[in-house]
């Protein structure tokens, strides 16, 4: 039936569009109500159909077929409701009967801007999508770097005003935004102004001013049936708005103001006039809006933490989900709405599970579907804090109101007044956060206090308070005066002539806040700095919320019984208040809103008594603050002292102090919220930041500082250090944190935490490392401080570069890790990486490994082909803005030695000369393993030259040591493995540690710590998921033992062989990080590291290279099985003086022969193999990055260089262009530079060498080299703890040099072939006999490109073109959107050989961490 009757409904409608406005208006009651029934369903339609278009846009902001689907549909609504409006319009509902229907079209027939004429409105639009543009597009300048021009408001500048506390940086700012945003739209301003009043004068209103607040009148008609008779218009609304401020003003904002004022000249001293106006620029807010960011200078009692529950949260183990529950469970407490089931099917809370880019202000949403719908939905961004938990109630109480008012006509389906719906969020927001609801829900305890003048929960009430009042109280003139300002200029009381005086007027008079200096001109139209201006969005209902939520918490408060202080009242599970509530709500716009308010909020009028009575204690506070520091309350002429009757006179601002010589910086600790790590140094740390703070950031200069000052330069540094040391301490923590409980919670607090360790990098970096001509400077260590420093990485990109940068990199990572391959005999299955890795070590079939090779290569690295063209171009960027000819410069930076005149050039040609070096002997390994290959798989599938790629065992051929059981060169002779023994005679893994830990003990080296015994990781926790790879952990502990500190590993070990000596190779690590953290003083951050990217990972290797050998793990297995009942008994040690001597009879017929030349087959494979691939893969970069795409050829330079130096080729064709199978590894994907491993291959066997030959000395013999364990070895130890002490603090050559004992501090192969010597005999002969070609022929490459598709590049072609094209489109269409999964990246990245870990502290490129990590 309903259907049947909307066709005529809708014709009805269609007609009434054509109706002259000079015919006569409709006056049948029965005709309107019918024509409103019918416009209802339209409106519900018409509503649902844009809001489902914008739903699509901003839950996947990177589809621009959606963003053009939801501006179009926003069009599309906009017109219909224009529509609407005409043809309401022509009903005389003046003579209605029925006031219900009366309100409908009072309310609907108002066109708005819509009243102007076509030409006018074409113009009124254009006027504000300009200002608007000039608003969203507007940049500033670095205050440090005026060079660096791209600076916007979100994240960039309103991060500098709310955590900068330099005061003429903060001028700065408030000043560039000002110039680039207001003054750029005064004449558009006053332009939109004339049509905006035009409009309102064609639709009935005197101006725009009392178009806007319709909605809050109450007209005859309305007041006769709902109010008594009273009637409320504009001028008695703003009256009304006049009488509450005054009273709030008076009763709590002033003394806020002056309590403020008061603490902010301890942190500007001589910069405040104490009974004066605050300057604007210094409240932690662009606008001074809310003054949340200075808390931490304002706080009553700073030694009381915050009842910020965010810890307890992540310690009970809260997700996402259960903040959504909790609210729910907040709101049906008291008798409200239970979430629907579309809302929990189709709300987006959680963008990572989402995997698409959404906007993350949070949204309530209705999707207008009236009585019969229960498409309600949130979307947010969420995180597991604090503030989320409050905005999730907050949110989900716009969907109660919604839920509430689905019954009534769509015009009345929303708040009661313009203010009521925020009020609404709020309301539930005050009881969510009181202390008392925060204990019941997560069981937190205070802290004990000394204090005598108030107890603990008075202090902590007092916090509490203030932190509300900081965003509440301090809010209230702005959310007031904003509109204010445009009623003046709208009703002409504020002239064009004096548009930025009368808002600097108001500013002064009614916020007390003023200019950073003197007065702003009438070329300035500082109003326009704010959004809200140039949008025409009104803002007086925020004012509204702030006092009326107040009102509706004492009411219902008062319905729950409480009777205590109304900020401690929680209504939690009390159905009195939650009945009146929902009621409320359920009225929606139906009645006029002093109805709703007298129900909800006990009065008629809007009454700030509430939010007075709300915050009486802070007030008794702030009035005995402010007598004992004998202040004034206001400003200017009308500042009172407290307690006076009188006014006082306003005194000059004091002159700053004499001895004041250093500019004021920026505060050197961390932000407020930041959480120190939980160890005994703190303090100390704490106390120097806190130190140099005072030094730095209290005085005024009275010169501009020197870039040659060296004096000064070490004091910022020593500055910059003690900051950034306690926020990587903590961002370690954070990252430990994720990578042993891993979670979206502890991920997102990682990359928080790590996000405030780089922005506060980019800030010292501008003020420091950039200002500093340091090379100058006699401190040769100073000088390395910065040079360590001097490379800013991609984080020199411009803000859209950077963002574009991350985000392709991003996309390149999440093809890697979503990459699936189906099974090669059941499509119903597929595989990720971690899958086919063990695929491809496992199995033997041919064809099955030439499935999973190409296929791994056309999910990963073909799909990121474009990506990796503008990552080029970008990654190049960034070295050019770093002053690099191009990025493989910027990563080849790290190893450049200028006091040694060493530079990447120099870098460059040692890293080939070792390659020629080790050539003839991988060519020698490659020979054997092609031959033995050959007679596995015979010629059909093995090359005559190559190795196919696919065969050795490894997705990247990069080691081979998988295919061992294949090439072994005395398969019945087998190698010794202790891992049986380690099974059945280790009860846990700490075991194994010990035994480990006796290794570096018997060196002389350090005890593992206190710390390390109690917190390392060992084995998977059942409870949380620990991310198993790998890894050994510094927490940057500032001490004068290294046996104070805390040092962690973190794996899942197994009792194993491997295990049990990636244990000994993470402890390595360790000693090496216990090492370099003293002396205390001499070790800052930039030091705590390796000495070059290769050196950490070549201790690790070089421990390892010891522990593997078959006479060491021949001692364990001894030791194991002797002492089976009691594992971590003192190990019977060796005295390594007659080592050589005890050990076994290298004679070549005897089966430790065989065995030995088996051990070193296998070290080979793993070790030797490995060294092309790590040298080409950079190699590849840098061609690539020089080139610079001029030529697009990827893919055939891979291949040229893979098959040139490692004697590798495809199992089949690959495409020159469309092909990039280097992508399929995951540091392509990622942009980590992986010619470090290279350096730590080469260096351990360096190290290896010369640690036997001093633990040996004359009866040290080379050619048994390969079985020398320095276990137990002193002297050993007391030459490497020396070059682990050194850190990064020395150049590598210098320490390489010094180690070694030569005159020469370069990298050599000496070592690593004498390490293989006897395996080299071994395979000379076995080539000899078997008639073995060694080598292969070199540009050979075209050989395997797909000829028809290869054209060289000088040739251009314009179906190559489209082709490019085609391949681009479907890789966005296929992959815009996806969303970098962190758990599975480290994942990825554990799929490596263990044998390869990076330490990323001073990476650029990559995430800092405070670990360890894989390649």
């Amino acid at each position: 039936m309903r259907g049947h009757t909307r066709g005529p409904c809708l014709a009805l409608l269609g007609l009434a569009l054509l109706v002259s406005p000079l015919h006569a208006l409709i006056t049948d009651e029965v005709e309107a109500q019918e024509f409103m029934k019918e416009l209802d369903v339209r409106f519900n339609h018409e509503c649902n159909k844009e809001m489902v278009a914008r739903w699509e846009y901003i839950t996947d902001v990177t589809d621009p077929d959606k963003e053009t689907a939801a501006n179009a549909a926003a069009v599309h609504y906009l017109n219909f409701k224009g529509e609407a409006a005409v043809n309401s319009s022509q009903y005389a509902y003046d003579g209605f009967t029925d006031v219900e229907l009366y309100r409908r079209f009072r309310f609907l027939s108002k066109k708005g801007p819509g009243a102007l004429d076509e030409d006018e409105l074409t113009e009124y639009k254009a006027l504000q999508a300009n200002m608007e543009t000039i608003y969203s597009t507007a940049t500033i300048c670095d205050f440090y770097n005026p060079q660096q021009c791209d600076l916007i408001l979100e994240p960039d500048i309103e991060a500098i005003m709310a955590s900068s506390t330099n005061w003429d940086e903060l001028k700065y700012v408030w000043e560039q935004w000002r110039d680039n945003t207001g003054k750029l739209m005064r004449n558009d301003f006053v332009r939109f102004v004339e049509l905006s009043n035009k409009a309102a004068t064609l639709d009935g209103f005197d101006n725009t001013g009392s178009y806007w607040l319709n909605g809050y009148t109450v007209d005859q008609r309305e007041a006769d049936v709902y109010t008594g008779g009273h009637t409320l218009n504009p001028v008695e609304f703003r009256e009304m708005l006049s009488s509450v401020w005054d009273q709030v003003s008076e009763g709590l904002y002033k003394k806020l103001h002056a309590y403020v004022r008061m603490r902010l000249q301890e942190v500007y001293p001589g910069k405040i006039d104490p009974t004066g106006p605050i300057p604007s620029h210094i409240l932690g807010n662009m606008w001074a809006q809310t003054w949340g960011n200075i808390g931490r200078y304002v706080m009553p009692f700073s030694d009381v933490p915050s009842f910020d529950v965010t810890d307890k949260m992540h310690e009970n183990g809260w997700d996402i989900m259960k903040m959504f529950k909790t609210a729910e469970d907040f709101f049906e407490s008291i008798g409200l709405y239970p979430m629907t089931q579309v809302f929990w099917d189709r709300s987006v809370i959680n963008q990572t599970a989402w995997g698409k880019t959404i906007v993350c202000h949070a949204s309530a949403e209705d999707f207008c579907l009236g009585p019969e719908g229960d498409d309600y939905r949130i979307k947010m961004c969420t995180e597991v804090n604090m503030e989320d938990l409050i905005t999730v109630h907050h949110e989900m109480g716009h969907i109660e109101y919604f839920m509430a008012y689905k019954d009534l006509p769509h015009v009345f389906r929303d708040s009661a007044n313009p203010g009521f719906h925020e009020a609404i969020g709020d309301l539930i927001a005050l009881s969510v956060s009181t202390p008392k609801h925060l204990q019941n829900i997560l069981g937190l305890t205070r802290k004990t206090s000394t204090s005598t003048k108030y107890t603990d929960e008075e202090k902590q009430d007092l916090n509490f308070l203030m932190e509300m009042a900081l965003e509440k109280i301090a809010f209230l003139p702005f959310g007031y005066l904003i509109d204010k300002y445009r009623w003046g200029v709208f009703d002409n009381s504020i002239t064009t002539e004096e548009l930025n005086a009368g808002w600097w007027n108001l500013r002064e008079s009614l916020q007390g806040v003023t200019t950073p200096e003197g007065v702003r001109g009438e070329e300035f139209f500082d109003p326009g700095a704010k959004y809200h201006v140039p949008a025409n969005v009104p803002y007086i209902r925020y004012f509204v919320s702030f006092i009326v939520q107040f009102q509706f918490h004492e009411r219902l408060c008062a319905a729950a019984g409480h009777t205590g202080p109304l900020h401690t009242c929680d209504i939690y599970g009390n159905q009195d208040a939650g009945t009146i509530l929902r009621e409320a709500l359920k009225k929606g716009f139906s009645e006029p809103w002093p109805v709703v308010l007298k129900e909800l909020g006990g009065s008629e009028n809007i009454d700030p008594q509430a939010i007075i009575k709300y915050f009486d204690p802070l007030i008794k506070f702030l009035d005995l603050a402010l007598a004992e520091g004998d202040q004034c309350i206001g400003w200017g002429e009308n500042c009172i002292k407290v307690g006076a009757d009188s006014k006082i006179e306003t005194p000059e601002p004091p002159n700053p102090p004499p001895e004041a010589t250093n500019p004021p910086t920026e505060t050197t600790n961390p932000p407020s919220e930041t959480i120190t790590p939980p160890s005994e140094n703190t303090t100390d740390l704490q106390s120097t930041a806190s130190e140099t703070e005072s030094s730095m950031s209290t005085v005024e200069s009275t010169t501009e500082p020197s870039s040659r000052n060296e004096e000064q330069a070490l004091e910022d540094m020593n500055a910059m250090d003690a900051e950034l040391t306690l926020l990587v301490q903590n961002a370690t923590l954070y990252d430990w944190e994720y990578y042993t409980n891993e979670s979206d919670a502890t991920a997102a607090d990682a990359n928080a935490a790590w996000a405030k360790v780089s922005h506060a990098f980019r800030e010292w970096y501008n003020r420091t490392i950039a200002f500093y001509e340091y090379e100058e400077f006699e401190s040769e260590n100073l000088k390395r401080r910065f040079r360590l420093q001097k490379n800013l990485g991609t984080s020199a990109l411009s803000d859209n570069d950077l963002k574009m940068y991350s985000t392709i990199v991003k996309n390149m990572t999440s093809i890697y890790n979503e990459g699936r391959v189906v099974d090669m005999n059941n499509e119903t299955i597929s595989y990720g990486i971690d899958e086919l890795e063990i695929m491809m070590a496992q199995t033997r079939d041919a064809d099955e490994l030439k499935h999973y090779w190409m296929e791994w290569r056309s999910q990963s690295g073909k799909l990121m082909r474009d990506n990796f063209e503008k990552y080029i171009t970008l990654l190049n960027t960034a070295a050019q803005e770093n002053d690099f000819s191009d990025a493989g410069e910027m990563w080849v930076d790290v190893y450049t030695e200028p006091t040694l005149n060493y530079t990447s050039q120099d870098f460059k040609s040692e890293i080939e000369s070792l390659w020629k070096e080790l050539e003839e002997f991988y060519e020698e390994l490659h020979a054997y393993v092609h031959y033995k290959l050959k007679e596995q798989y015979g010629d059909d599938v093995v090359d005559s030259k190559f190795i196919p790629a696919h065969l050795l065992g490894n997705m990247w051929a990069q080691s081979w040591e998988n295919i061992y059981d294949l090439v072994a060169p005395y398969p019945e002779v087998p190698i010794p493995d202790i891992s049986e023994a380690l099974e059945e005679n280790i009860v846990n893994n700490d075991e194994m540690v010990r035994i480990a830990e006796d290794f570096f003990t018997s060196l002389g080296l350090y005890n593992m710590t206190q710390d390390f015994n109690d917190k390392s990781v060992f084995e998977q926790n059942e409870q949380e998921s620990v991310i198993c790879h790998a890894s050994a952990w510094d927490f940057y502990d500032v001490v004068d033992d290294p046996s104070e500190g805390d040092f962690r590993i973190k794996m899942c070990a197994d009792k194993n062989q491997e295990d049990f000596i990636v244990i000994h190779h993470e402890m390595g690590h360790t000693e090496y990080q216990m090492s370099y953290s003293i002396p205390k003083g001499e070790r800052p951050l930039v030091f705590r590291d390796g000495a070059n990217p290769g050196f950490h990972e070549a201790i690790g290797d070089t421990i390892a290279l010891s522990v593997s050998t078959p006479s060491h793990l021949k001692m364990i297995e001894d030791y194991l099985t002797n002492n089976a009942t009691n594992a971590t008994d003192e190990l019977n040690r060796i005295p390594y003086a007659s080592f050589f001597e005890s050990q076994l009879d290298y004679g070549n017929d005897t089966s430790d022969h065989k065995q030995n030349i088996n051990f070193l087959m296998k070290t080979a494979l793993a070790k030797i193999a490995f060294l092309p691939y790590a040298y080409i893969l950079d190699q590849w970069r840098w061609e690539l990055f020089e080139d610079n795409n001029e030529h697009e050829d990827y893919n055939r330079k891979w291949w040229e260089l893979r098959l040139d130096v490692q004697g590798i080729c495809p199992p089949d064709l690959r495409h020159p262009n469309d092909d990039l199978d280097a992508g399929s590894k995951y540091h392509v994907a990622d942009s980590v530079p992986y010619i470090r491993y290279f350096v730590a291959h080469i260096l351990q066997f360096q190290f290896h060498h010369r640690l036997c030959e001093i633990a040996y000395g004359d009866q040290f013999e080379e050619t048994k080299v390969f079985n020398c364990d320095i276990y137990n070895c002193t002297d050993a130890g007391a030459e490497l703890k020396k070059l682990l002490k050194m850190g990064a603090s020395v150049e590598w050559h210098e320490q390489l040099k010094n180690f070694m004992g030569s005159s020469d501090g370069s990298m050599n192969s000496t070592a690593i072939l004498q390490y293989f010597s006897p395996l080299r005999e071994y395979l000379n002969e076995y080539i000899e006999n078997n008639s073995i070609v060694v080598g292969w022929d070199k540009g050979k490459v075209d050989d395997y490109m797909i000829e028809s598709a290869y054209i060289p590049a000088t040739v251009p072609i314009v179906v190559g073109v489209v082709l490019a094209a085609m391949v681009l489109i479907v890789i966005i269409a296929y992959f815009v959107g996806q969303a970098r999964q962190k758990k599975k990246e480290k994942k990825a990245a554990a799929n490596s050989t263990p044998e390869n870990i990076e330490i990323s502290i001073q990476n650029t490129e990559t995430k800092s961490t405070g670990s360890v990590d894989s390649n």
